[in-house]
């Protein structure tokens, strides 16, 4: 993203203020969704039977994090308020460590041990975490880059790791 894309961006949002606040409700609201939702995941895994489910829904989203932790500590880029000068929509004092998202990553591996307990499940935990990702690039915290990356990380290793 472009400093002057990124600064329309913010500046279309500001002056719409339903927009903006409904962007920083589900900024909020839904990794603490996830949350809730990942261990009853675990829970729902267990009760079934203790087999290789049980145990992959607890250790892929748990080395995914630390993987995605690691990564960001490495490349350890800058945010689009920080590289543009430009406040975001939610006030960070977080710097750099943008790329990958670690939200949007552990949004798509828990999404996709969803699957595990039910297909709806899985596609419904899909849309809460692709809006996730959408309100980490609306509220100016992530580039896009960093979102597509995490999307792809949570994806990639949830669908490898609970799907055989």
């Amino acid at each position: 993203m472009k400093k002057g894309t990124y600064i329309n961006l913010m500046e279309y949002i500001r002056h719409r203020k339903v927009l903006m606040n409904l962007i920083k409700v589900l900024y909020t609201v839904l990794p603490l969704v996830m949350l809730i939702v990942y261990p009853v995941i675990i829970i729902l895994n267990g009760l079934r039977e203790l087999d290789h489910h049980f145990i992959l829904s607890i250790v892929v989203p748990a080395v995914t994090l630390i993987g995605v932790y690691v990564m960001r500590k490495l490349i350890n880029r800058q945010r689009p308020y920080e590289k543009f000068g430009v406040s975001s929509l939610i006030t960070k004092d977080k710097k750099a460590q943008s790329f990958p998202s670690n939200h949007s990553a552990c949004g798509f591996v828990i999404a996709m041990s969803g699957f595990s307990v039910s297909p709806l499940l899985g596609i419904i935990l899909l849309v809460v975490a692709f809006i996730i990702a959408l309100t980490r690039v609306f509220a100016g915290v992530h580039f896009i880059s960093d979102v597509l990356a995490g999307v792809c990380i949570g994806t990639l290793i949830g669908s490898i790791f609970l799907f055989i």
